[in-house]
């Protein structure tokens, strides 16, 4: 996400993640919000509540791509 944003299209500026990410940061130092980054490596295969790599496919729900955690069994 970022510096993806510098790439120019005939001298323009073509994203604004730049300017979005900005504009989040100072109403972070006004206090409205907190700003948190996220590295987005593994983020689909470790488990959120016990950080672990042990999803796997939960094949008695249909039609969605759910993923349970053998270690701590939660969905």
């Amino acid at each position: 996400m970022f510096g993806k944003d510098l790439v120019c299209l005939n001298d323009l500026r073509c994203g604004v993640t730049g300017m979005f990410y900005q504009a989040l940061k100072k109403r972070e130092r006004v206090g409205d919000l907190v700003v948190v980054t996220i590295d987005v490596y593994l983020t689909s295969q470790v488990c959120s509540k016990c950080s672990t790599r042990t999803l796997e496919k939960v094949f008695h729900i249909v039609g969605f791509n759910v993923l349970a955690c053998t270690a701590c069994h939660t969905h």
